[in-house]
C-alpha cells in the first residue's frame, strides 16, 4: 500500500469500539479501539505501506484474541477446544497459536487446572467412574500427564465406595424386579458410568449378600 496521511479518524457508530480510518480522504480501512490506541494513531499521521500492513496484522491479530476472550468468558475450556472454536472461523492459524499462548500467559488457559477440576465435578457431581473421566479428558485433549496427576488421588477403595454409592441409589429404582434383572441392570449401568468390570463385580456381589439377606430377614 502506498504512503499518505491519515486525514480522519470516524467511530462506526455511538456503542461500536471501532473506527474508519481514512488515508488521503479515502475510507481504507477499519480497525479496533484496542489497535488503534496501541498504535497512537491521530489526525495527521504520516503512515507508509509497512506500517499499514503492520495495522491490517494487528487487527487480524486482535480479532482472534477478542474472539478468544468471549469462548473462554462462558465457561473454562481446553486448549484444544479453543483451538477447534478458533479454526472453525477461519482465522489464521498462526494468529491462534499466538492468541493460545497469550491466553496461557494471562491464566485464561490451563490444561493442568481443568483436568483437576473435571475429575472433580464428574466424580462427585455426577459419581462417574475414572474410566469414563480419563475418557473424557482425552477426547478434550487433555494430555496424558495432566490426566495422570488429576486422578492421581484415585484408588480402587475410592473407586469401589464411589460405585458403591451409585448403585445403592440406582437400586431403589429398580428393587420391584427380579436379582437376575437388577444384577444385569446395575451391571450395565455401572459400566456405562466408567467403573471398570473388576469394580462391578465387588459391587454386585455385596449389594446381593446385603438385600437378599433383608430379604430373609423379613
Amino acid at each position: 500500500m502506498e504512503a499518505g496521511v491519515i486525514t480522519k479518524i470516524e467511530k462506526k457508530s455511538v456503542l461500536s469500539r471501532r473506527y474508519q480510518i481514512y488515508i488521503n480522504d479515502q475510507p481504507l480501512f477499519s480497525i479496533h479501539e484496542d489497535v488503534l490506541v496501541k498504535h497512537g494513531l491521530y489526525k495527521g499521521m504520516q503512515v507508509d505501506g509497512a506500517q499499514i500492513k503492520e495495522l491490517l496484522e494487528a487487527e487480524e491479530y486482535n480479532q482472534v484474541r477478542l474472539s478468544a476472550l468471549r469462548y473462554l468468558s462462558h465457561k473454562p475450556r481446553t486448549t484444544q477446544e479453543l483451538r477447534q472454536y478458533l479454526m472453525r472461523k477461519e482465522f489464521h492459524e498462526g494468529y491462534i497459536e499466538k492468541v493460545i499462548d497469550e491466553m496461557m500467559r494471562l491464566g485464561y488457559l490451563d490444561d493442568q487446572q481443568y483436568a483437576r477440576a473435571w475429575v472433580d465435578e464428574r466424580r462427585n457431581r455426577k459419581g462417574y467412574g475414572a474410566l469414563r473421566v480419563k475418557k473424557e479428558l482425552k477426547q478434550k485433549g487433555i494430555a496424558s500427564k495432566w490426566i495422570d496427576e488429576a486422578m492421581s488421588k484415585v484408588d480402587q477403595s475410592e473407586e469401589r465406595q464411589l460405585a458403591m454409592e451409585v448403585a445403592e441409589r440406582r437400586y431403589l429404582r429398580i428393587q420391584h424386579e427380579s436379582w437376575p434383572k437388577i444384577e444385569r441392570k446395575l451391571g450395565q449401568f455401572l459400566l456405562y458410568r466408567g467403573f471398570s468390570m473388576d469394580v462391578v463385580y465387588e459391587v454386585l456381589r455385596e449389594l446381593r449378600s446385603k438385600h437378599q439377606g433383608e430379604e430373609i430377614d423379613s
